[in-house]
């Protein structure tokens, strides 16, 4: 299979992350890791895309400019998005980590984390609730 089909069956991933360097990063990481990566800063931009309803996967920060990252999973849902969902956070405590997993999300991520956990994150179990 040559680069342009390999790229075309690769699972598609929704990036949300208001920092452009980390942003970029993590494209060029889950980019080299097979994933076809819709990145963006703004959930808002994300939903002007009807590409992004057929990701298999959302990595998404905490905090963005206008919604937080649960509030955003929560509209990816209503319009009918059900992938994993791995949420990144820099600031973590058990009560965001229980209400994150309540909303859906399979895994929850503390900023700085490796990009090995975001690997596992992304093809792990559900996290325990």
């Amino acid at each position: 299979m040559n680069a342009v089909a390999r790229r075309a069956h690769a699972p598609r991933l929704l990036l949300v992350e208001g920092n452009d360097a980390l942003r970029r990063g993590l494209q060029l990481l889950l980019t080299g890791q097979g994933y076809q990566v819709h990145a963006f800063s703004r959930i808002k931009r994300a939903l002007a895309e009807p590409l992004v309803l057929t990701a298999s996967h959302l990595v998404i920060d905490h905090v963005l400019p206008e919604v937080d990252g649960l509030e955003a999973l929560n509209l990816l849902q209503l319009h009918g998005w059900g992938g994993r969902a791995v949420l990144m956070t820099t600031c973590y405590t058990v009560n965001l980590r229980r209400t994150a997993l309540r909303a859906g999300f399979a895994a929850i991520l503390p900023k700085p984390f490796s990009d090995a956990n975001l690997i596992e994150a992304l093809h792990g179990e559900p996290a325990p609730t």
